[in-house]
């Protein structure tokens, strides 16, 4: 082939080698609705999944995949997985910041929260989000594709969800009617049998133990009493039965001990006196109903399915104990309405004990002497194993939130400190830097992507007019294309830490949500509210409090050091 003549031809362009490209430490996220066991899947194994996301990153020499997270039999319209949580607890500690999935549907089924991960959450981490099949990336879609094509493909994700969510309830409630159903896992107690289908049989290894139960508590003997009787004689749990079934497979389900809630739940299940009972925790996502404990009037109990462990009387005088108790105890509250005034728990869902992880427990006194109410927390973890799993600490909520208080003046100190520096640096030579040298890279980049697009652009023109023939069209254009796509993504890069920086300089949420409490004398429920992330108590009674906007906090000061540093004294 004659060679064409070239002289009107841009210059090729070199691809921006590794030190002119952010990379990113992308996670793999695989999912799949029901456990994987190598079957026909239409491709979604999760091993079909990491491949597919492997090969995408291996192209990519800007993504460094730092790891793979898997949930293999996790629903899309729940995000409490474990491969999930585990991959947030790495995008916070700041290991991952690039997510790649197969498609958006892997990632999750719900619409509203799939569009708050990817719209608000994602965003605000700095995260990109990268969907292969769905040609979808976080970095490289305008405004425009983003509000249009992620929405809709969430939606449609959404609807297939409840419709199959839909089928599966109406075909269950259908087989319970007529008891052709069981629950994946047997009760306590009993083993599915082998030779009736949809029907349980005695396990006579833990049956002597819900007899007792049920002795004991027709007798007057406590819960606590109860469960220590039930670890001293090394009674199986239920979850350590699951265990020796073959039902679990978990480690730490070998090791459980008895406490309150598992005594409860068999001491009120009909299940023992030979009925089928359904609905004890209904689920219907088609319906909105994502899993709850129902009251016993929704339950649909089907009597005389299987042989009783107890009987019907015994069953009775156990749920009147429960009914008696239950009103001593409302009436008692009722008559302690007005010494309960002004006690109460102020730090609900925000206080854990730091030894164990469980959540500290509120409890009201009478002081004698003060002739008042007080409240005390005390360790969730040994209130639920009696004693095997933690210590009987506990601490006076007086005594915590003074310690909160302390803390959160010690931050507004130190925000009074932090605003000073910044309004003397603010509008100086520091700042003026870091924002030109952001906008000269901002304009540089403009400039570039204008000239390649160009470029690109008097391609075509030089392929029709016969100067490039279809092969060095298309390398030329792929080149050009790579450059652009490259470009865009610094030029998105640049002005994100452009944002980033005019908002940390400002104080971001920190500064302002800590300047609330300014000129509070006592600890108030909006400061609770508002800059209480969560509070630790250790055995010793130390206290550790983490408020809100923490990271805020580290940029700040973070900035403002480099900035003193380097033009302090400009």
């Amino acid at each position: 082939m004659a060679r064409k003549s070239r002289k009107n031809l841009p210059q090729q362009e070199k691809m921006p080698d590794s030190h002119s490209v952010r990379t990113f430490s992308a996670a793999i996220y695989v999912r799949l609705s029901i456990e994987n066991s190598g079957k026909d899947d239409e491709g979604d194994s999760i091993e079909n999944q990491t491949g597919i996301c492997r090969e995408y990153i291996e192209a990519r020499p800007y993504l460094n995949l730092y790891g793979i997270y898997s949930d293999n039999g996790e629903k899309g319209w729940k995000f409490d997985r474990p491969g999930f949580t585990r991959l947030m607890d790495d995008v916070k500690a700041g290991k991952v910041n690039c997510i790649v999935v197969k498609d958006l549907s892997r990632f999750g089924r719900d619409y509203i929260e799939t569009g708050n991960y990817l719209e608000k959450i994602f965003p605000f981490l700095g995260v990109r989000f990268i969907s292969i099949t769905d040609r979808f990336d976080s970095f490289a879609c305008d405004d425009a594709e983003r509000a249009l094509m992620v929405p809709l493909k969430n939606m449609v994700n959404d609807v297939y969800a409840k419709d199959i969510s839909r089928k599966i309830v109406t075909s269950f409630r259908q087989r319970q009617e007529t008891g052709d159903f069981l629950p994946a896992n047997p009760p306590y107690g009993y083993i599915k049998s082998k030779e009736r289908q949809f029907r349980y049989d005695v396990d006579e290894k833990t049956a002597p133990y819900i007899r007792m139960l049920f002795e004991w508590k027709a007798e007057g003997v406590s819960h606590a009493e109860m469960a220590r009787r039930l670890n001293e004689m090394g009674a199986v749990t239920p979850a350590r039965r699951k265990v020796e079934l073959g039902l679990w497979r978990a480690e730490k389900y070998k090791h459980t001990v008895w406490g309150g809630r598992t005594l409860i739940d068999i001491l009120t299940n009909p299940v023992y006196t030979g009925a089928l009972v359904y609905g004890k925790m209904p689920k219907a996502l088609y319906m909105g109903i994502r899993g709850r404990r129902a009251p016993k009037e929704e339950w649909r109990i089907l009597e005389g399915m299987h042989e009783p462990i107890v009987s019907r009387e015994l069953f009775d005088k156990v749920q009147d104990i429960f009914e008696q108790n239950r009103k001593i105890t409302k009436e008692k509250y009722e008559a302690n309405a007005k010494n309960r005034e002004g006690v109460e728990n102020r730090f609900k869902g925000k206080i854990i004990c730091a030894d164990c992880g469980k959540m500290m427990r509120y409890a009201r006194g009478y002081s004698k002497k003060r002739e008042k109410m007080y409240g005390t927390y005390v360790c969730g973890g040994y209130i639920d194993s009696h004693g095997a799993k933690c210590s009987r600490h506990y601490i006076y909520a007086v005594d915590v939130e003074e310690a909160v208080y302390a803390v959160i003046q010690e931050q507004l100190k130190q925000a009074e400190d932090m605003k000073q520096v910044r309004d003397r640096l603010k509008g100086g030579i520091g700042e003026r830097n870091r924002l030109e040298a952001f906008g000269a890279r901002i304009s540089r980049l403009t400039q570039e992507i204008a000239k390649v697009n160009a470029r690109r652009q008097g391609l075509y023109e030089n392929f029709v007019s016969g100067m490039l023939d279809e092969t060095e069209y298309q390398y030329a254009k792929q080149e050009y294309d790579k450059r652009m796509a490259g470009l865009n993504r610094e030029l998105d890069e640049a002005r994100s830490e452009k944002e980033q920086f005019e908002a940390v300089f400002s104080g971001g949420e920190w500064l302002k949500n800590i300047h609330t409490a300014a000129g509070a004398e006592m600890l108030t429920d909006e400061m609770i509210r508002g800059l209480v992330k969560m509070v630790k108590i250790y055995e010793d009674t130390r206290v550790e409090v983490v408020l809100n906007y923490s990271e805020d906090r580290e940029k700040l000061e973070a900035v403002l050091k480099e900035l003193e540093a380097e033009y302090g004294d400009r």
